[in-house]
């Protein structure tokens, strides 16, 4: 099978948008928490970006599911979601997409 930057050729520009739009959006999560945690907030303008970038699918969450002690749950939730949702709709696209 015939690869471009890891995306094989028979799926299409749809398919690397939805893996690499996601996975994108995952990794940004993830600084974000670890920023978190080193006292890193939105002073600085990288933070200030990823929070952009993440909280449209972060504060919904967040409303509804409230912190468990020093935890925030919906970093966690919103993971598990962007994953869900990837997977849903990788499988779903037909080749050539």
């Amino acid at each position: 099978m015939r690869e471009l930057l890891g995306i094989p050729l028979d799926h299409g520009l749809i398919y690397g948008i939805v893996k690499y739009g996601i996975g994108i959006l995952i990794i940004a999560m993830i600084i974000r928490v670890f920023a978190s945690w080193f006292r890193a907030d939105e002073r600085f303008a990288f933070i200030r970006f990823l929070a952009r970038m993440t909280d449209p699918f972060i504060t919904p969450i967040r409303r509804i599911v409230r912190p468990v002690g020093v935890l925030d749950m919906s970093f966690l939730i919103a993971f598990f979601f962007l994953l869900t949702i990837q997977a849903l709709l990788l499988q779903a696209l037909p080749l050539g997409w």
